[in-house]
């Protein structure tokens, strides 16, 4: 199975509302991520029966550049993360 993009979902999004433009669906799915990114750079966006997505700051840490073999320190920076609801597994491994 490959991944959904955008565009595809789009597209899906227009199979299952024939009544609004291939525009409109455009227009909803780029405000519809902009309301997601806004709602995780707030902090948290709990989709019920989808999941949560969080952000937290990740400390900085030492590893080691692949090339260079040299030890590097990363800077601190915030990072999402989703956690399923107890629904997605489960509608994940159905078999259709």
């Amino acid at each position: 199975m490959e991944a959904m993009l955008k565009k595809d979902l789009v597209v899906e999004l227009r199979k299952r509302f024939p009544q609004f433009s291939k525009k409109d669906m455009e227009l909803f799915v780029d405000v519809l991520f902009e309301v997601l990114k806004d709602g995780v750079k707030a902090g948290r966006i709990e989709l019920r029966g989808f999941g949560v997505f969080t952000s937290k700051i990740r400390a900085s840490r030492q590893m080691q550049h692949p090339k260079t073999k040299k030890i590097v320190k990363t800077t601190p920076h915030r990072a999402v993360k989703f956690k399923p609801s107890f629904e997605v597994p489960l509608n994940v491994l159905k078999k259709k």
